[in-house]
């Protein structure tokens, strides 16, 4: 988490928990939800790696922060952008709407790796990789960065995330709402930990994944018996 090492890897301990609920109810009940289902253990791997980043920084573990950093941002920047879409391109029903997150998918690949691709390799005007403790949240905003391209990149990234909601599942809709409500709000109230904010807030409310599939499976039971 955002706030200590402590708190990073309990939630990463309670992702993987309902994770794992989530996979098994997935498997028995409808494999159609299972990329949905593993999602929290995908963002418990994160939080697991911020956790790292923590102790890298309170260490004064120069080697340890950047890798950790890295890896971090490569969920932050470019596999959700990615992994999301796929998500719901698996539960897509409408013809249209899956060529739409196909494309989106593409999209978020080449933008995601626009913002990545620069702090990985070291190379460019956008590679400098500066962790540091901005309150009492960890931010990852590198000094070359200038105001515009932060805004502009926040923008594209949202709009995105946006467009996510056109899903026609009903379950995955509810979920992503969530999200990018918790995404709004981090902004306007913590923009410059948004991304280890947003993170944070986007993996606990993967825990809701668990519930919306008991209850869509218990409605399901009770349509049949009736």
């Amino acid at each position: 988490m955002c706030f200590s090492a402590t708190a990073s890897f309990g939630s990463a301990t309670l992702l993987l928990v309902g994770g794992a609920l989530c996979t098994t109810h997935a498997i028995k009940n409808d494999k159609t939800y299972l990329l949905l289902a593993i999602t929290p253990l995908l963002f418990a791997l994160q939080q697991a790696s911020e956790g790292v980043v923590w102790i890298g920084y309170n260490e004064n573990f120069t080697l340890l922060t950047t890798t950790a950093s890295i890896f971090y941002l490569f969920f932050a920047l470019f596999f959700w952008l990615t992994w999301i879409p796929i998500v719901a391109f698996s539960l897509e029903t409408k013809k249209w709407k899956k060529v739409f997150f196909i494309t989106l998918i593409v999209i978020g690949f080449v933008f995601g790796l626009y913002l990545w691709a620069p702090i990985l390799l070291e190379t460019g005007p956008r590679h400098l990789l500066k962790t540091s403790v901005c309150g009492h949240s960890l931010c990852y905003i590198t000094s070359d960065y200038s105001l515009f391209a932060i805004t502009a990149g926040h923008i594209i990234y949202s709009l995105l995330g946006f467009l996510f909601l056109l899903s026609s599942n009903r379950i995955f809709r509810k979920f992503w709402a969530l999200v990018m409500l918790l995404g709004v709000i981090v902004y306007f109230t913590q923009r410059e930990t948004w991304v280890s904010t947003w993170c944070f807030f986007a993996a606990l409310s993967t825990l809701w994944i668990y519930f919306l599939l008991i209850n869509d499976y218990k409605a399901k039971m009770k349509k049949q018996d009736s």
